[in-house]
């Protein structure tokens, strides 16, 4: 071996010194199936409770795979229960999912009356001869008469 040859592999040694401590080593690589692939991952989850797994990456394969399965549940498990049971509130009422069904019939169909007046009402009765009538007499005259004989 030459001494130009032994040199450059000590520079090439050094160069990459700093490059092997600044790495992590944290071990996430990429392994199993990716997060789309539905059937392989069911294939690892069903594997979580029916078979040993031999080594730690299997485990953390299963677990990975299983946990996709169970976010799904439990976010499913979970709206759901809101869609069936929901809150007493009007927000809820107004923003669950079932009241879009309502809206969309709303959109097409004729709007209901109105809660409140829209206009002054007008009644037939005067008010203040009522008034001094029951002040005055303590009874309303022209209502009739409260005697148990025409029971």
């Amino acid at each position: 071996m030459s001494l130009l040859a032994a040199a450059s592999r000590q520079a090439v040694r050094r160069a990459q010194a700093p490059v092997r401590i600044a790495r992590r080593n944290l071990g996430d690589s990429v392994t199993g199936p990716g997060a789309t692939d539905i059937a392989a991952n069911l294939k690892y989850a069903v594997g979580f409770f029916t078979k040993s797994p031999m080594s730690y990456g299997e485990f953390k394969q299963q677990c990975i795979s299983l946990r996709i399965f169970a976010f799904a549940g439990v976010c499913g498990a979970c709206t759901l229960s809101l869609m069936l049971n929901p809150p007493k509130s009007s927000y809820w009422v107004r923003y669950s999912p079932l009241y879009a069904f309502s809206y969309i019939k709303n959109c097409f169909a004729g709007s209901s009356p109105p809660i409140f007046l829209t206009e002054k009402v007008e009644h037939e009765v005067n008010v203040p001869s009522i008034a001094s009538e029951l002040i005055t007499t303590r009874r309303l005259l022209s209502a009739g008469s409260d005697s148990e004989e025409e029971h």
